[in-house]
């Protein structure tokens, strides 16, 4: 319903404005009161919200539901939606790893590319707006290039022998120009701990830092990454033999993988991925640093079967990923923040907070996303929420 505002308002006498309501509005960092009418203009943008007494009722839409600005998946594999069912549930990561290097490569690169556009419209009628997005190849900027989605593709480099530090940084700039060149935006990664050396994960900070760019990496996913560093018998050891890979030269650290890294990633933001296994103690470690938390609960069930320690994170700013399609059976922000709900005591409005402002924060997108901003099509979305559980109802804008 559309409808010309009044002269008195202060816009152009032509311009026409639909007039919103609900019952309630999250405006990305906190619940408004419920007599708050938000006015979008016709792209869609939103310009400001009214009281609900200036302006005559007829040319209001009353929505039944809580209006919030459009979803932020903060943690992605985009390339990887081929893999759909592809992999048994409960292996263990190392095992996880091992299926997706079997199989990944097992399509066409048109079998792939079509599971990702269906990927990408899925998260896109589920809220989604923008994305976190983990790759490490280019296979998915022409999709991205061409999606009403925003992305910020963090391009993964692994590489667990110092000397391979350079080779594989090179590597990733050539991917990273090339991203660039395709007019999307992006940032280094190291994929994990017990994939990258301290020299590779210091070489991407450095880059990051320089261009001010996020970063992120896979950490405290599984038990074995523990084992791993403390020399005991771990499924990473087994997953390196199946790769023909000798790590003979590894002197395991005899630390925590946090506490083994924590010192490389300089003042980048970096995006903690998963934590399943972090500890009150590495929590501390992170204080003079610039991070951000994140949770995949659904990919995390897939995998090991288990999920973090939430009461260790009470009071820290967090954002949720949906993983991907090969760890996850779909790509919707909201079961996995019901998940959160349900085995935590986080309230709805941080739950909230962790899929639009704080992941917009952490991207460096705060200005066209996550919150209710002048003059931006950020997306409205309109959610139902009962029994401490959240239900999408649709697209609002």
């Amino acid at each position: 319903m559309y409808a010309k505002i009044p002269k008195p308002k202060g816009y152009l006498i032509n311009l026409y404005m639909r007039f919103l309501q609900a019952e309630r509005v999250f405006d990305g960092h906190r619940f408004l009161s419920g007599d708050s009418v938000l006015v979008v203009n016709e792209n869609n943008a939103y310009m400001e919200i009214i009281p609900a007494n200036t302006v005559d009722t007829g040319k209001v839409e009353k929505l039944k539901g809580v209006i919030t600005p459009g979803f932020i998946n903060a943690h992605c594999h985009l390339e990887l939606s081929h893999l759909k069912g592809q992999i048994p549930t409960k292996t263990g990561l190392p095992a996880f790893g091992q299926q997706i290097i079997t199989k990944r490569d097992a399509f066409t690169i048109e079998e792939a590319t079509e599971k990702m556009q269906d990927a990408d419209k899925e998260m896109w009628e589920n809220g989604i707006v923008a994305v976190g997005d983990i790759c490490n190849t280019s296979v998915s900027f022409k999709v991205k290039s061409k999606s009403n989605l925003f992305y910020h593709s963090f391009i993964e480099l692994l590489g667990l022998h110092p000397e391979r530090a350079t080779v594989a940084f090179n590597n990733g700039v050539i991917i990273w120009d090339e991203l660039i060149n395709s007019g999307l935006r992006g940032s280094l990664a190291p994929h994990a701990p017990y994939s990258t050396s301290l020299e590779l994960i210091q070489k991407i900070a450095e880059f990051n830092t320089e261009a001010n760019l996020p970063s992120s990496i896979h950490s405290q996913e599984s038990e074995d990454e523990y084992k791993f560093f403390h020399g005991m018998k771990n499924g990473f050891d087994d997953l390196y033999r199946f790769l023909k890979m000798d790590i003979a030269w590894f002197k395991p650290p005899m630390r925590r993988s946090l506490e083994y890294y924590i010192g490389s990633l300089l003042k980048q933001k970096t995006l903690l991925v998963h934590n399943t296994f972090t500890s009150e103690k590495d929590i501390a470690l992170t204080q003079n640093k610039n991070i951000y938390w994140c949770f995949c609960p659904g990919a995390n069930l897939y995998i090991e079967n288990r999920l973090p320690d939430y009461a260790l994170f009470a009071g820290k700013e967090f954002c949720l990923g949906t993983d991907s399609l090969a760890s996850n059976t779909q790509l919707n922000i909201i079961s996995e923040a019901n998940i959160v709900l349900e085995k935590s005591l986080f309230s709805i409005e941080e739950v909230l907070k962790s899929i639009t402002s704080t992941p917009a924060q952490f991207l460096n997108i705060s200005g066209s996303f996550g919150g209710l901003i002048k003059n931006r099509n950020a997306g409205l979305n309109l959610i139902d929420i009962k029994n401490n559980q959240i239900s999408f109802i649709k697209k609002v804008s």
